[in-house]
């Protein structure tokens, strides 16, 4: 029996407003993608706007330094990351953070495939478990399947145990190699951190034993936008 993923959700309910648009203006300029996702990344629930607004116009005024994007097209995103960054929510980041995953990977294979959102994992016809898949991509020998988040140092701290519910999804996404041994299975934790982090959570996966699940930051993200701004030119 093969494993599958199904009673997903339709992408819409995400791509919505804000998260549309900047969606968009990355795919279209991807070389300012590493300045907004480490903005994004900066995030913090507990700031006030004001602060928000700082990070917001220094990241900008980088963008103006290092790269070559219109000076129009930097007024529009500067009102897009007010919009987005300074009065939007945490939840937002998030619905981001699934739009760009499902958008710019698969990133460890390259084979016709299926995307799913929000889905769960069955073996044939029998569930495997309620724990959601926030974005799935299914080929006939292929499975890589995102859990997003869109601060992972801070989602994924220690303890990573059985005990608790942290440890419980990683440990589940890390035996589905094992229980989906039809397919190749690439368990990912997608977020908006860069290389150090990154190397940081390999490291504490691997202490616990969860040494498939492979953490994807936004090095792996920017690679996609570029790779599908080249293939539609």
């Amino acid at each position: 029996m093969r494993c599958s993923c199904r009673e997903g959700k339709k992408i819409a309910s995400l791509r919505k407003n804000e998260v549309r648009e900047l969606v968009s203006f990355l795919k279209k300029f991807p070389e300012v993608a590493g300045f907004v996702l480490e903005l994004v990344n900066s995030f913090r629930p507990t700031e006030d706007e004001e602060k928000r607004w700082k990070r917001v116009f220094l990241s900008v005024k980088e963008m103006v330094s290092f790269s070559s994007v219109s000076l129009i097209e930097i007024e529009r995103l500067l009102d897009l990351l007010e919009r987005f960054f300074v009065k939007g929510s945490d939840r937002r980041r998030g619905d981001f953070l699934e739009v760009l995953i499902s958008e710019t990977a698969p990133f460890f294979f390259k084979e016709r495939h299926r995307r799913l959102n929000q889905c769960r994992v069955f073996k044939g016809y029998k569930k495997i478990s309620d724990k959601e898949i926030d974005v799935a991509f299914v080929s006939k020998n292929f499975m890589e399947l995102h859990e997003c988040k869109s601060n992972m140092i801070r989602q994924w701290r220690d303890p990573l145990t059985s005990k608790n519910k942290r440890g419980k999804k990683l440990l589940f996404m890390n035996e589905l190699v094992n229980l989906c041994d039809e397919r190749r299975v690439f368990p990912c934790c997608s977020g908006f951190e860069g290389e150090l982090a990154v190397r940081y959570l390999k490291k504490l996966f691997d202490s616990y034993g969860i040494n498939h699940v492979r953490p994807v930051g936004r090095k792996e993200i920017m690679g996609g936008l570029i790779d599908r701004k080249t293939e539609k030119s």
